[in-house]
């Protein structure tokens, strides 16, 4: 993988945004920013990094071989991925996935994912997956809900480039490019990485409180589906499914 690095930058999945709309071939590019001015999280969020202390980037595969009713399987991808590289530093029974694609440390945030992907027909094209890291900062603003950093956890330094790297590799292995793989990677996909993201999933078969059609309520998550979305059930046996703006984590 192509490596680019900036001191500042708005932000790195904006800045590939930008170069794969005036038709350059961003695929296995990765931009790297020591501090993103304009960095984005799901929805509306923003996110808040220190200068030069947490890993900033974002990384173009090609995913052209999966299907676009298939795309939540780069979500579960990739935060499987995130995993994989961060049970070598962390306690792994303590790493969840908090839907869709947030990562975190018992009940506190250390990783966010934000992918943008290019749809062309029924298949999909060039994905950026955008990934802000806390590393070794050691205080957020106040204001933030429930953030951490590696560093806060262990009281260790970490190499960035080290993780950097080894995230990147993580994420090239998902890029599926030979067409004659389509019907197998699909599948084979689907499978493995549902029961791997299954397995972390935060709160996944526990009672919990949700923001749910205007009121606070109790219920369990029990899946998701194709699409990605999260399928819970209520005290009354009835399933809910939710999009991301339909619900909130309490």
């Amino acid at each position: 993988m192509k490596i680019t690095r900036f001191k500042t930058l708005d932000s790195t999945n904006k800045y590939l945004q930008n170069l794969l709309e005036e038709g350059n071939d961003i695929v296995d590019n990765v931009v790297v920013a020591e501090f993103q001015s304009s960095g984005k999280g799901q929805g509306k969020n923003v996110w808040e990094s220190e200068n030069g202390k947490n890993l900033l980037f974002s990384v173009a595969l090609d995913m052209s071989c999966l299907k676009a009713e298939n795309q939540f399987l780069l979500t579960q991808m990739v935060s499987v991925a995130m995993i994989n590289v961060l049970k070598n530093y962390l306690p792994e029974e303590h790493l969840f996935i908090k839907w869709p694609n947030d990562i975190y440390f018992k009940n506190k945030k250390i990783a966010g994912i934000l992918i943008k992907n290019e749809i062309k027909g029924m298949m999909m094209g060039t994905s950026i997956i955008g990934i802000g890291l806390n590393v070794n900062q050691e205080s957020f603003d106040e204001n933030l809900p429930n953030p951490i950093s590696m560093k806060m956890i262990t009281g260790k330094d970490y190499d960035l480039e080290e993780i950097l790297l080894a995230v990147s590799r993580q994420l090239s292995a998902i890029s599926i490019k030979d067409n004659s793989q389509q019907s197998t990677a699909n599948s084979r996909c689907a499978d493995f990485n549902s029961a791997l993201y299954t397995s972390r999933l935060y709160r996944y078969r526990q009672w919990s409180f949700y923001q749910h059609e205007g009121s606070v309520k109790e219920m369990m998550i029990v899946g998701y589906d194709q699409f990605g979305r999260l399928i819970l059930k209520e005290k009354n046996d009835r399933e809910v499914v939710c999009d991301l703006k339909e619900i909130s984590f309490v």
